[in-house]
């Protein structure tokens, strides 16, 4: 309780902090409103009106966007200060307009500053309440608010509206009273949710380690970011749960949850934030040999601390970028990579990682790509598949041909070939980027509907069709060549044996082949676009580059492509969550590197 206290009388400081500076201008602006109505004459209440809406006013401008929809941002707790201020005003008006309901008027202005004034209270009990678990027998989850806490605040500005515009119009006060019980109600559910989340959250705290210590799972997979589960994770899920031993999924952020359970049917904890190391030292139990990272964020070291377990980096996939071969990865016990390629990019980087830690565990992902490894026919219109890859999280990352996708698409429309447009779904979330996805898709929508006019139906496939309906391997299927990035994509497209290219964002000619050895069985689309004709040629015709991109293959993805693909990384993960820390006889995952 004395923590608690403390705790509010800290939120309450640091709100009239922010009244005092933080709104220091919009203070002196409706100051001077008010100034500027009682020099002319006008009336003392119309002044405190005016006051009180240009408050108002500011105040949800400034957060307009989470006002209307408060699930966008953490509303609640902003502006007590000056809310309760407002309401006073509103209750004095009130009282001024109908004198003869005083019981009315301030039983509601009372009820609404309670509510007001009790938000920061609310805020930290929901601070300090967390999802623990989700679907692990035993323990129960963590219930969710009935409804978004950001609506409390919402409702709050309503009401103080409403206030205003009832005592302007002199309407009964009981009217008033009726607004407020409504917020008030709400108030109530929430903080009952609130007190139901920390009791069941407590609860959910202590079962974790006696459960998992029924569960035995056999390892854990760890992710630490708060976006790209659903294709990071994704990608290996599957094929974890095809080791057919019992396991858990461990994210450090709670709203990657709805995400990965849509994934998985595996338990998924959370670690709570304020005690971290104490929160997974419960979830390692005796039974746990691995664990298993595809995302390389730096939180993942938290987790590597456990040396009773062997820490397996597998990526999210297999290409040139930086992400393939960065330093931290030589923390890791186990490096899977696809061939001997994965391999030599370290070395080729100058990170020195230990020759025993690698394992070759070929592509499991491209099993159900098919295979064509014969010439189609020369200068018959194609289907090709564009899939590039996103931004990146800084300019030297950058690979991503988007900006230049519009003329691309445009050009193999122009040779009559058909077109399959897969964008990589973080590009989604840069409003340019989305905007360039959202033009490409015009252009195949309105490109289709002239050739139905032309009666020589062109079927493009797009949007929900490319990029939820159909696999990455569906695309492949589907297509007769690819234009890709530097990305995993085109590693993947390897396996089908059909021709691909690749748009040099970075770099150029032979300097692009030369960071990048994936381009040497590529035909190389320069960021100029120069090339873009002459590459159309090949994937259209000739194909000069088929006998060696079959014999890359190997090199990339390992021995096994096809139904069988998936054979090496489970017998070799296998062996490893079964507790035997080395690979199988004869399956270390070293083995001569391929001449391209």
């Amino acid at each position: 309780m004395v923590n608690r206290i403390r705790t509010l009388m800290r939120a309450a400081r640091q709100e009239l902090s922010d009244f005092a500076f933080k709104n220091l201008v919009n203070v002196g602006a409706v100051a001077g409103v008010c100034l500027l109505l009682a020099a002319t004459g006008t009336p003392l209440r119309l002044v405190g009106m005016a006051a009180a809406l240009a408050s108002l006013a500011t105040i949800v401008w400034r957060r307009r966007r989470a006002v209307i929809r408060p699930t966008g941002g953490n509303l609640l707790g902003y502006f007590v200060s000056v809310r309760t201020l407002l309401l006073l005003a509103v209750g004095a008006g009130y009282a001024l307009r109908r004198p003869g309901e005083p019981g009315w008027v301030w039983t509601a202005t009372a009820t609404a500053m309670v509510v007001t004034l009790s938000e920061p209270m609310l805020k930290t009990m929901l601070g300090t309440t967390r999802q623990v678990v989700d679907g692990l027998p035993g323990v129960p989850a963590v219930p969710r608010p009935r409804f978004h806490p950001g609506w409390l605040t919402t409702a709050s500005f309503a009401t103080i509206t409403l206030g205003g515009v009832l005592a302007v119009a002199a309407a009964p006060a009981w009217l008033y009273l009726a607004a407020v019980l409504v917020t008030a109600v709400l108030a109530g559910l929430a903080v009952e949710s609130a007190v139901r989340a920390n009791v069941v959250g407590r609860k959910a705290e202590r079962g974790v380690r006696p459960a998992l210590e029924r569960l035995q799972p056999a390892f854990a997979v760890y992710y630490a970011a708060k976006t790209g589960a659903r294709y990071q994770l994704g990608m290996w899920l599957p094929y974890l749960e095809r080791l057919d031993r019992p396991f858990i999924v461990i994210t450090r952020e709670p709203e990657t949850v709805p995400t990965i359970r849509e994934l998985t049917s595996a338990p998924i904890l959370i670690p709570k934030p304020t005690a971290v190391s104490v929160s997974l030292d419960a979830m390692v139990v005796p039974s746990m040999k691995a664990a298993f990272y595809v995302q390389g964020s730096p939180a993942n070291q938290t987790f590597q601390r456990y040396r009773q377990l062997t820490h397996v980096w597998l990526n999210h996939g297999d290409s040139d970028k930086q992400a393939n071969f960065h330093p931290r990865h030589a923390t890791y016990d186990k490096l899977f990579v696809s061939g001997q390629l994965g391999i030599e990019r370290y070395a080729n980087h100058g990170i020195d990682v230990p020759a025993d830690r690698f394992a070759i565990v070929g592509r499991p992902q491209v099993e159900n790509i098919e295979t064509l490894d014969h010439p189609l026919p020369a200068r018959a219109p194609r289907t090709v598949l564009y899939a590039p890859t996103w931004k990146g999280g800084r300019p030297s990352t950058n690979y991503s041909s988007l900006p230049l996708g519009e003329q691309i698409v445009r050009a193999v429309l122009e040779r009559g070939s058909s077109v399959i447009f897969r964008p990589h779904p973080v590009s989604y979330s840069d409003a340019e980027d989305a905007r360039r996805i959202r033009t490409i898709q015009q252009l195949l929508e309105d490109d289709r509907a002239a050739s139905v006019t032309a009666g020589n139906v062109r079927n493009h496939v797009w949007g929900q069709q490319a990029e939820k309906e159909w696999d990455v391997a569906a695309c492949f299927n589907a297509s007769d060549a690819l234009i890709t990035d530097v990305s995993s994509i085109a590693s993947d497209y390897l396996a089908s044996g059909k021709p691909f290219a690749m748009v040099a964002v970075l770099g150029g000619g032979e300097t692009f082949r030369e960071e990048f050895p994936l381009a040497r069985v590529a035909y190389v689309i320069e960021k100029d676009l120069s090339t873009l004709p002459s590459v159309l040629d090949q994937l259209h015709g000739d194909d000069t580059l088929a006998s060696a991109r079959l014999a890359y293959r190997t090199y990339c993805l390992g021995e096994q492509v096809g139904p069988h693909a998936a054979d090496q990384f489970l017998r070799i993960a296998g062996a490893i969550v079964d507790g035997r820390q080395s690979s199988p006889s004869g399956q270390s995952g070293i083995g001569p590197a391929a001449t391209i």
